[in-house]
């Protein structure tokens, strides 16, 4: 019962998120071994026991994987996601340090006490780390770079932040206030309001 019921949250929190324009959602169909990307993935985050969060660029194309590190292909539970966008326009040339927009909210891996979601951005450009501030709160989290091509230098960044501010059963990507991108001196390089 309660692998239905996390079903039904995780199903739910998607269409949420998609209705407001959030994510788009492809979940990878069962398989014996996972979808390969082109180019390797870059490790993002660990911090939910049993989960490992990547990300990858193959062309034109930002995706992001969720998948169990740990008791993988138990019936019943979802053991990966596989969310994947067009890749922001400003990725696809070199430049000076930009981040191309704000990150997005994923559906997984969850939050065990359900507080936070996960946020996840792209950076161009020579960014360590990057903060994000959302309903007054500010993460920081690294940037690990992503395999490119032609010269570019691009990167990707994890952070945790609160799912709703008091009095609020949402979240939407106006509810970032902040996103700031730094250099390896800790200097400001970019910045979104």
């Amino acid at each position: 019962m309660r692998r239905r019921f996390a079903s039904a949250c995780l199903a739910a929190i998607a269409g949420l998120l998609a209705a407001q324009g959030c994510i788009s959602v492809r979940r990878a169909a069962p398989e014996p071994s996972p979808p390969t990307p082109k180019h390797a993935a870059a490790v993002l985050d660990t911090s939910v026991r049993g989960w490992e969060t990547s990300a990858w660029l193959d062309d034109d194309t930002f995706c992001v994987r969720a998948a169990r590190t740990s008791g993988r292909h138990v019936d019943g539970q979802e053991n990966e996601f596989v969310f994947c966008d067009p890749a922001p326009a400003a990725l696809n040339s070199p430049g000076p340090p930009l981040l191309p927009g704000k990150p997005r909210p994923y559906i997984a891996p969850l939050d065990p006490q359900s507080k936070e979601i996960i946020l996840i951005g792209a950076t161009r450009g020579a960014i360590t780390d990057v903060s994000v501030t959302m309903f007054g709160r500010t993460a920081t989290a690294a940037v690990r770079p992503l395999p490119a091509t032609d010269g570019r230098q691009i990167g990707a960044y994890a952070v945790w932040l609160p799912r709703t501010a008091p009095g609020r059963n949402d979240m939407k990507l106006t509810d970032i206030t902040a996103v700031t991108g730094r250099d390896a001196t800790g200097r400001v390089v970019t910045r979104l309001g």
